[in-house]
């Protein structure tokens, strides 16, 4: 599997992907068009799955990690988590996750996050949000 830096000629693939694993995206196509220009988002694309960050000094929040239904159970989240992981000077990385999304909880447990707030009604639907960090040594 390569993973690599997503650039703005990445736009129509992640906007496809992002689809295709929210069903439909949450973010309208601007929201990529213009994170993918900031010097300060990170975006990693692969076959099947893209993840897009913020990083200030040495904090990633991860914003949103999306991988196509075709292409799940096939490591595609773990990996860009891991290259996520690997950028220089993390010390921190945050994200949060639907209560009800069991799938992306166990996934991000799996490689070390841990719960440290939750959010009520958080998403539109009502659902709650769960705050995870992973410390990096």
């Amino acid at each position: 599997m390569i993973i690599r830096r997503a650039t703005i000629e990445d736009l129509d693939d992640i906007w496809q992907l992002a689809n295709e694993s929210f069903a439909p995206s949450p973010w309208p196509k601007e929201v990529f068009e213009h994170e993918l220009g900031s010097p300060r988002s990170i975006y990693f694309v692969t076959t099947g799955g893209f993840l897009g960050a913020t990083q200030i000094l040495d904090e990633v929040e991860v914003g949103s990690l999306g991988v196509s239904p075709k292409f799940q159970h096939q490591g595609i989240g773990e990996a860009l988590l891991m290259a996520v992981f690997a950028l220089p000077k993390t010390k921190r990385v945050l994200l949060e996750v639907a209560s009800t999304n069991t799938a992306a909880q166990a996934l991000y447990h799996k490689v070390g996050f841990q719960p440290y707030y939750r959010r009520e009604k958080y998403y539109k639907n009502g659902d709650d949000a769960i705050m995870m960090e992973r410390k990096i040594d």
